[in-house]
């Protein structure tokens, strides 16, 4: 009899050591999965500039898109969007001072848009043509502030002089 229970009762002290290493292995596996921090290129999104659509038949992205003459020219109240990895600003069109910052963003980039995601908003901005044209969603509490109204379209800061309509011509606004 003492000979079966010594038996048995190696066999659970085995068990249970085996059990043991089993967990200790699983919690290097643990650590390989936690968050990274995000590395994609954001330089696309750098400074984006708004646009309207000036006529919807064309199929030139430099036709149908243009600037908005109102909010350029006239009240200039648009908003433009900054990014990097530091920071998600939206500053007034004709006043850089008059911005606001966000330090406390994260971001997910796919394919063809970014979502900027602050505590209390959720930007979107998702490419709609071969060029990079991007439509403005915002989900969450919709942000205002003086003088920074925010538009549908934007696009790269760097191609406003490809659009036929790029300025203010001789509007003396």
């Amino acid at each position: 009899m003492t000979l079966i229970f010594s038996c048995n009762k190696e066999t659970i002290e085995n068990q249970t050591t085996n059990s043991e290493e089993k967990s200790e292995l699983k919690t290097p596996q643990e650590s390989v999965s936690e968050k990274v921090e995000p590395t994609a290129d954001l330089s696309e999104y750098g400074k984006l500039a708004p646009i309207e659509i000036k006529d919807a038949n064309q199929k030139d992205v430099f036709k149908k898109y243009g600037i908005e003459f109102s909010g350029n020219c006239y009240a200039c109240d648009l908003a433009i969007f900054k990014l990097n990895k530091k920071n998600f600003d939206i500053v007034e069109l004709c006043d850089e001072k008059n911005f606001h910052r966000y330090d406390d963003f994260s971001y997910e980039k796919t394919d063809n848009s970014i979502k900027i995601i602050t505590p209390e908003s959720t930007f979107i901005f998702t490419k709609v043509e071969n060029e990079p044209i991007y439509q403005l969603k915002i989900e969450g509490q919709k942000p205002e502030f003086k003088n920074m109204r925010i538009s549908e379209f934007y696009t790269q800061e760097s191609l406003i002089e490809k659009f036929e309509e790029h300025d203010c011509g001789d509007f003396e606004g």
